[in-house]
């Protein structure tokens, strides 16, 4: 880092003292260019003064004390300030910040502010109320903004119109966020450094549209981005610079997703050509987002999803209580609320994935009576050496209503839960094929034969993860809606026995209010625990609890009465207000 003194003007954060001290403060700092990748400090350095950022961007993160690696805290725009702590304290910091890319910053030391105090004793009072507001921020939780403000496009195959895409998602972002969207297709001539801050300062956000890759330009597109979307046709293999720079692009700050532009007609997304797939940076991209030409609706789902304004919903598992989802999913169409993302457990899988095929809800709800209300999957009974059933009529279920379907080749992101007994931990399922995923998710242990994989024995996801929105949440795209549909009361009437059942439960000396094996092995696989339904209400913004106490976790035949239950339950918190924050994730 290199620095000297200069004459600043106005600088934001002393906006609020008397002009003759703001200009004492000013007089004593001092000008640093940092380098994009610089440490500014460092977590447990010892504090040595105050930081505001004129240009560029600063990365705030922690120390995971269970993995060692850095955790996002926030991403620092001008004209933001750190490390005001250090003008009253030398106190380790607390945080490591880091100059995302080449970034100006103005320096004021402790020395230099406390002779400023001697001088002006007002000024200390000043800078502790700037610290107390900074502190108040952190005890009431309030959220600190990670959101990207700038993006690269950068083609990895022929075919993309970079430039087209560039200027379309521009409108797509202004009409979910406030602000306008600058985008640079080139390099505007004469521009240097201080042009291209101005040019984001004006702008809301900014997109910067890379054409040949590695070139002087590109260099440039990726050094501003807080966030690259990499575009590939999926037919097209890989330009030929791809395969060497795409290495480069990884980053602990920088997301990177991958746009396939599929056809306006695709039934469903195409997979990407296989070396481009391969690539470097196709492979670690945080999410794989299909788009259309001419579809609105992809466009404004692309914006969302990278803006970090997304919808999320996970649906919970509970067997027959699973179908209340279609309630729920009735509601949110009725009210224009679109989807972005999915992810699900057991029951609550299958419809999720219903939803990432692009199915809508009169489909959905048609398959899923079909499947599980026309015919019962599980009565294909065998000797229980592995489970009751074979499993058979579930996997030709799952096969018929997916087919080859992968996850990463899905209208919506989309993920699923699973239990890995091998290594006792949840697994996330996020490619690979679809039907496979979810019949991992349902393998109810001794009630459907478990699923055996070389990451190990893998069983329903309610196990361990009956409402999994804590996985949505760390995906950072925006707000969670989950619906728990297995955590209420069950088992509480007497289900009326027939005259065989009531007389085979007296010869084995069974009282009649005694569940049955298969519906007790259903409950102990979907039923939520209080820690996991603690983790869901923190982790989402909204959880929904249809009032399903009295519904039978086998009870398909009550489709309707499920369903309406679960529509009910939106619609009381579509009319009170509590679906605001998940309805407007904008704000």
């Amino acid at each position: 880092m290199s620095g000297h003194g200069v004459g600043f003007g106005d600088i934001p954060f002393l906006a609020g003292l008397e002009p003759a001290l703001a200009d004492a403060v000013a007089a004593h700092m001092v000008s640093l260019a940092v380098p994009g990748g610089a440490t500014l400090f460092a977590e447990g350095d010892a504090g040595d003064g105050l930081y505001t950022l004129v240009s560029g961007c600063i990365g705030i993160s922690k120390r995971d004390p269970q993995t060692g690696r850095p955790k996002r805290i926030a991403r620092l725009a001008p004209p933001e300030t750190l490390g005001e702590m250090a003008l009253l304290s030398a106190a380790p910091r607390s945080a490591t910040a880091t100059a995302l890319r080449d970034s100006h910053v103005l320096y004021l030391a402790r020395p230099a502010f406390e002779r400023i105090i001697a001088q002006h004793p007002a000024t200390l009072l000043y800078f502790s109320r700037l610290v107390a507001e900074r502190l108040r921020a952190v005890y009431e939780g309030k959220p600190l903004d990670d959101r990207p403000r700038s993006f690269a496009v950068l083609a990895v195959t022929d075919g993309p119109d970079t430039t087209g895409f560039g200027l379309r998602l521009a409108e797509a972002l202004d009409a979910v966020l406030p602000g306008r969207t600058g985008c640079l297709a080139d390099w505007p001539a004469g521009a240097d450094e201080a042009w291209f801050h101005a040019f984001e300062a004006a702008h809301a956000r900014t997109i910067f549209v890379a054409h040949e890759i590695d070139c002087p330009w590109c260099q440039l597109c990726l050094r501003h981005a807080d966030h690259v979307l990499l575009l590939a046709d999926p037919g097209a293999p890989p330009r030929p610079a791809a395969r060497a720079y795409g290495g480069r692009l990884r980053s602990d700050w920088v997301e990177t997703d991958l746009v396939i532009c599929q056809g306006a007609d695709a039934h469903l997304p195409r997979p990407l050509h296989p070396d481009t797939a391969a690539l470097p940076a196709v492979r670690p991209a945080a999410l794989a987002i299909h788009v259309r030409p001419g579809r609105a609706p992809d466009m404004a789902r692309l914006a969302r999803l990278v803006s970090g304004c997304a919808r999320g919903l996970v649906l919970g598992g509970g067997g027959a209580r699973g179908l209340a989802h279609l309630g729920v999913l009735e509601v949110l169409a009725e009210a224009g609320l679109a989807i972005d993302l999915v992810g699900g457990t057991s029951m609550g899988a299958i419809i999720a994935a219903s939803v990432a095929m692009g199915w809508d809800v009169a489909e959905i709800r048609a398959r899923t009576i079909e499947s599980f209300v026309g015919r019962n999957p599980l009565n294909d009974y065998t000797l229980p050496y592995l489970a009751l059933t074979r499993g058979a009529k579930v996997d030709a279920g799952l096969a018929e209503r997916f087919g080859t379907a992968t996850i990463e080749n899905l209208w919506l992101p989309f993920f699923c839960v699973s239990s890995n007994l091998t290594t006792g931990s949840a697994m996330i399922h996020r490619a690979g094929r679809v039907a496979e995923a979810l019949r991992a998710s349902i393998a109810i242990p001794g009630l459907l034969p478990p699923v055996c994989t070389p990451e190990g024995v893998l069983v329903d996801g309610g196990m361990m993860n009956n409402l999994p929105a804590d996985v949505m949440a760390r995906l950072k795209r925006g707000r969670v809606l989950a619906v728990d549909v297995g955590s209420d009361l069950a088992f509480q009437a007497m289900p009326t026995r027939s005259w065989r059942g009531r007389t085979l439960r007296r010869w084995l000396g069974a009282p009649d209010a005694m569940p049955a094996i298969a519906p007790l092995l259903l409950r102990a696989a979907t039923v939520s625990s209080d820690a996991q339904s603690m983790m869901a209400v923190s982790q989402a913004s909204v959880v929904l609890k249809p009032a399903l106490a009295g519904i039978d976790l086998r009870a398909w035949s009550s489709f309707e009465e499920i369903a309406v239950l679960g529509a009910d339950c939106a619609r009381d918190a579509l009319a009170s207000g509590g679906l605001a924050a998940w309805a407007d994730p904008g704000d």
